[in-house]
Parts: C-alpha cells; sequence; structure tokens
C-alpha cells in the first residue's frame, strides 16, 4: 500500500434497523434471521418456550437453527 491508497475502512457494520415481527416496534436490537424474521429481546422471553431450547433458537418462519450469541 502505498501513502496515497486510502487506508480500508476498519470496524463495525453500519448501523441496522431493527423492528420487531411480534409487537411491530421499532427496537434498538432484535434476535434476528437471514429469512429477515427479527425478535426483540422482551418478545424473545414471552415466546422463549416455543423457539428456543437453551443456548439455540430456531426462527418460526423458515425453522432455521440459530446459537445465541
Amino acid at each position: 500500500m502505498t501513502a496515497s491508497e486510502p487506508k480500508p475502512k476498519r470496524g463495525r457494520r453500519g448501523k441496522k434497523e431493527f423492528r420487531c415481527h411480534c409487537c411491530k416496534e421499532e427496537k434498538p436490537f432484535c434476535w434476528n434471521c437471514g429469512c429477515g424474521f427479527q425478535i426483540c429481546p422482551p418478545c424473545f422471553e414471552e415466546n422463549k418456550w416455543g423457539i428456543s431450547n437453551g443456548p439455540t433458537w430456531v426462527c418460526p418462519d423458515c425453522e432455521r437453527v440459530h446459537m445465541m450469541e
């Protein structure tokens, strides 16, 4: 890389918009799936019995299994 070349950008991804599919509210964070499903933490806690078994959760739309990270 020469002095005239700009450095590649590093850091976090751009701010993402989250809208919970359960309560339909815009939130600062939602658990999300690649299919587009999003669920906020309060709604997740209410529905945990049906979509989570501890360290994983299953998307109710496409049934993909996700790790709680």
